[in-house]
């Protein structure tokens, strides 16, 4: 009767390691199916992420040539490219020339004259110009100074020397127009010389501008 106990005791014994068996097995069978559910989710996560990373970098990269590029126009940056270059000098004085006539006052260059001829050369192909080794940009002012033309609150002296950057197939026949400011400014005496360069360097005169006193529109 022992033994036959001893015997239940044991088949009971062997049928309750068979059922921890399967529970652990379904118990494994449940995690695995769970971590594959997981690493699909962290898959998804990882493969948004990556794009995320790529569209950043194309953002970043984009911004930074925008960013580059407004410099450039900006006169922030020095430049380099195809154009020609101005050389402006005042008319001589002639020996019957009255002081402070009109003959006298035709032959000065003056601040109208130089906003004529740079209105007529961005209207022709140029992409930024620069007077005397300053970059000329929407905000440079351009006033007489007494002998000098006051530009970027630098004054200069002539001779002015433009360098202008753009397209020479606009600006080349531009230049030899009989009716353009050049021509108009060479009839009344000055001085203009007119050299094409493949190739010229424009300094970078221009400090950045951080606004003080501009702000968003909130609507």
């Amino acid at each position: 009767m022992v033994s036959l106990v001893a015997g239940k005791m044991n088949l009971y014994k062997v049928e309750l390691d068979r059922g921890d068996k399967v529970e652990l097995r379904n118990s494994l069978r449940s995690e695995i199916e769970r971590l594959k559910e997981e690493n699909l989710e962290y898959e998804g996560k990882l493969e948004g992420y990556r794009e995320n990373v790529e569209d950043f970098e194309d953002i970043y990269e984009e911004l930074a040539l925008e960013y580059s590029r407004n410099s450039r126009l900006l006169g922030y940056e020095i430049v380099q490219g195809e154009g020609i270059i101005l050389t402006m000098s005042d008319g001589e004085a002639k020996d019957s020339e009255v002081p402070g006539s009109m003959e006298s006052w035709l032959r000065i260059i003056h601040n109208e004259d130089m906003l004529k001829l740079l209105n007529e050369l961005n209207l022709h192909g140029a992409e930024t110009i620069e007077i005397n080794g300053q970059r000329v940009t929407e905000t440079s002012e351009i006033f007489c100074s007494g002998a000098f033309i006051s530009i970027n609150g630098e004054k200069l002296p002539a001779p002015f020397v433009l360098k202008v950057v753009g397209d020479r197939e606009r600006l080349d026949p531009y230049i030899t127009n009989e009716y353009n400011q050049i021509a108009n400014l060479e009839h009344r005496g000055i001085e203009i010389s007119v050299e094409k360069r493949p190739i010229m360097t424009l300094d970078d005169s221009i400090e950045e501008i951080y606004p003080l006193y501009l702000e968003e529109l909130n609507e």
